[in-house]
């Protein structure tokens, strides 16, 4: 029998457990320590283990309102769903475009880190453009991947996310032991100065981009066995984990690659530092550093260095944080930074094991490349999950009718939401091109703000608007009130969230622009769209399900095709090939000589041996074309019909692919006695092909080897 699978797009199966929801959403939110540990030390230099537990406290609150939320709604859509269930559509399509952005940010600044931890092999690559032209053609490839419609494994990226995660650990435990001094933390935190008040604010905002992909529990929970225990649990192991991986790794980090500071040249009217030259550290290339200055090679640099030309090393003028005051002569100031934030800022995980000490030089030698074959593939599925949330979240809004339906336009061929996949990778690209990481985490910040903030005002909402609604799980710390009950974490998680993106708005200048307007583009082309439509702008649109018995894709893994050569039988053997290339299914290919009674089964039969050859290595010849697994077959029998039941029968065949010409019904014959046993007696499902009784029979049993013509040869349905 054929498997039936519910379709992409309609009902998902409910087969996921807490393994499958941690690794995944783990997967997803772990790989942001690959780039958010040099983004958010650049700012936060000594408070940056303080920056995350910050920023790891409101994910703690999201986390927590998303899983409330989730059990109640146990659907794929985030914040954007529970708006439509605790609002109306504008604001569930305002929560959507802003989680939208969050998706291409994610496809963006995960595929600009996979060339900077290949430079491992190749140090170029940790050069503009030549980084950024690397995250280019890697959205590019993911986009193909997609639109073509190969899936990725499910069991790699489990393995892959329990690798990660084991690695990850393992180096916070190296780290530690070798690096870890509270005092050394201590003495480089110097508030007021490095870093500044401002930087502190910039580096929680910029903070939150540790934290991505807590959408993934949501959108992943319609497919949960049992969201209201599943999802709780798999968000609390992902809690615990990343908190801990991250203070640990964030604290390794700032022991290899301790604050100081440079004395750099001044210009007091700016109050910007100038131009300096800079060179490569002894022994250490000009794309990957760290770097000295030109004028005291014995200086290591610990502030930014412009690497655009590698011939031309400078320290970037920068804006003084500190006392400008003269010395010899000159006007100068203390510059703070951590290289952990500057030289290994695009792979800060390289960082720490590129400064292990020289005892540990053969631990350096097996985790290098151990991390930049790793990461650069956790940050591969990274742009790839990107890609797939951004065009299902685009054909989810579409079918909601917040879009426009070219947005979840399917390809004929592909089955995939091919507009979509192009339109928002191309965007992605876009954004990689000028090669800023801070300008990528600014926006990121923006976007997810939005959509962190939704969350946690329907979480609260809900238990004012649905109070007797079933919860099969709420977030801990509860206060009564008139009956209700105010859920505490998710007013701080509101507050915390909502003021972070006001900071965004006001400190973040790129965050401001690209934000702002991508949101104001999103809401007039939604208010456009739903009125060109004659729709209300909150009232929801339903559309009618398909219903279950044409909501399902029916599978063949073994197709069985009875040949003669007719025309009728080459034309159902092109069918099966076509059938079984969009399924991946095998075809065998049954010949069968009819021996007539006054003839032993065994005998010779020459001549119809070598028709069958020909006809089945023209079949063969076919499915090659396709790219089909083809297994021919001949065998005798004294009646057709009765050897194709019992070859289906023997090669567990799940259908049977026949054609023949109507006829004049004789007796209770229908279409012949051959096509007639088979349809009463087949042991799997019949496909048939009925033609006019004019339909030509010419077919390759017809033709001799190397001309051309039609002749005769009868078909299965005048094998009777």
């Amino acid at each position: 029998m054929a498997r039936r699978k519910k379709r992409e797009g309609q009902s998902l199966h409910k087969v996921l457990g807490v393994p499958a929801l941690f690794s995944t959403a783990y997967g997803n939110v772990g790989s942001s320590i690959y780039y958010a540990l040099g983004v958010v030390a650049a700012s936060a230099m000594g408070l940056t283990p303080v920056v995350f537990m910050v920023t790891g406290l409101l994910f703690v609150t999201t986390a927590f309102s998303y899983a409330e939320a989730t059990t109640m709604f146990p659907e794929a859509g985030g914040s954007s769903s529970f708006a439509r269930h605790t609002f109306n559509e504008f604001v569930s399509f305002f929560a959507g475009w802003a989680l939208m952005l969050d998706y291409i940010i994610t496809i963006a600044i995960s595929a600009f880190f996979v060339p900077n931890y290949l430079a491992a092999f190749w140090p170029i690559l940790k050069v503009w453009p030549y980084n950024s032209i690397g995250g280019i053609v890697t959205i590019a490839f993911l986009v193909v991947i997609n639109i073509v419609g190969i899936k990725e494994a499910a069991r790699i990226n489990v393995l892959l996310a329990v690798l990660d995660l084991g690695t990850q650990i393992l180096l916070a435990i190296v780290g530690l032991f070798v690096f870890l001094s509270p005092k050394i933390l201590l003495s480089q935190i110097h508030l007021g100065t490095a870093p500044t008040w401002h930087q502190l604010i910039y580096g929680i905002s910029i903070g939150t981009v540790a934290y991505t992909g807590i959408e993934t529990i949501s959108n992943m929970a319609e497919e949960s066995s049992n969201p209201g225990r599943d999802v709780p649990r798999a968000v609390k192991y992902v809690l615990a984990a990343v908190l801990g991986v991250y203070f640990a790794i964030s604290m390794v980090g700032l022991s290899a690659m301790t604050v100081h500071y440079n004395v750099l040249p001044v210009d007091p009217s700016t109050k910007m530092t100038l131009a300096v030259p800079a060179v490569p550290a002894p022994g250490k290339l000009a794309e990957a550093g760290p770097y000295v200055f030109k004028s005291d090679p014995k200086q290591p640099i610990f502030v930014r260095v412009d690497k655009t030309d590698v011939n031309n090393l400078v320290v970037k003028p920068a804006l003084a944080t500190g006392a400008i005051y003269q010395s010899g002569g000159h006007w100068v100031t203390k510059l703070w930074g951590t290289q952990l934030g500057n030289v290994y800022e695009a792979d800060p995980l390289q960082g720490i094991v590129q400064n292990l000490p020289a005892k540990l030089d053969w631990m350096k030698v097996v985790l290098s490349p151990w991390i930049a074959i790793l990461a650069a593939t956790i940050l591969v599925i990274g742009t790839n999950a990107g890609i797939i949330g951004s065009s299902r979240l685009a054909y989810s809004m579409s079918g909601h009718k917040q879009l426009p339906p070219i947005l979840s336009r399917v390809h004929p061929k592909r089955l995939t939401p091919y507009v979509s996949i192009a339109l928002f990778g191309v965007i992605a690209a876009l954004l990689v091109a000028p090669g800023s990481i801070s300008a990528l985490a600014d926006l990121y910040a923006f976007g997810a703000m939005i959509s962190f903030t939704v969350a946690h005002v329907c979480v609260v909402a809900l238990r004012f608007k649905m109070p007797d609604y079933e919860r099969p799980w709420r977030t801990p710390i509860n206060i009564p009130f008139r009956g209700k009950s105010i859920p505490v974490l998710a007013v701080v998680g509101g507050l915390g969230t909502a003021t972070v993106w006001v900071v965004v708005v006001l400190t973040h200048a790129t965050g401001r622009a690209v934000g702002l307007s991508w949101m104001v583009a999103g809401v007039v082309m939604y208010v456009l769209y739903r009125r060109h439509q004659g729709f209300s702008l909150t009232k929801t649109v339903k559309t009618e399900p398909l219903p279950a018995s044409v909501s399902e894709d029916i599978d063949y893994d073994q197709i069985l095709v009875p040949i003669v050569g007719s025309r009728i039988s080459d034309e159902m053997m092109v069918l099966a090939c076509q059938l079984a290339t969009e399924k991946k299914s095998a075809v065998d290919g049954l010949y069968v000589i009819e021996v007539p009674l006054n003839l032993p089964l065994d005998a010779r039969l020459t001549s119809e041996r070598e028709k069958a050859a020909k006809v089945l290595d023209t079949a063969a010849r076919v499915a090659d074309s396709f790219k089909v697994q083809f297994t021919p077959h001949v065998i005798t029998a004294r009646q057709a019909g009765r050897a194709i039941v019992e070859e289906a029968d023997r090669r567990r065949s799940e259908v049977i692919i026949v054609g023949t010409a109507r006829k004049r019904r004789v007796a209770d014959r229908a279409f012949g006695r051959t096509v007639d046993y088979v349809l009463d007696h087949a042991p799997c499902e019949v496909l048939l092909n009925l033609v006019p009784k004019e339909y030509p029979t010419g077919g390759t049993g017809d033709y001799d080897e190397g001309m051309g013509g039609a002749g005769g040869a009868p078909g299965i349905e005048e094998q009777s």
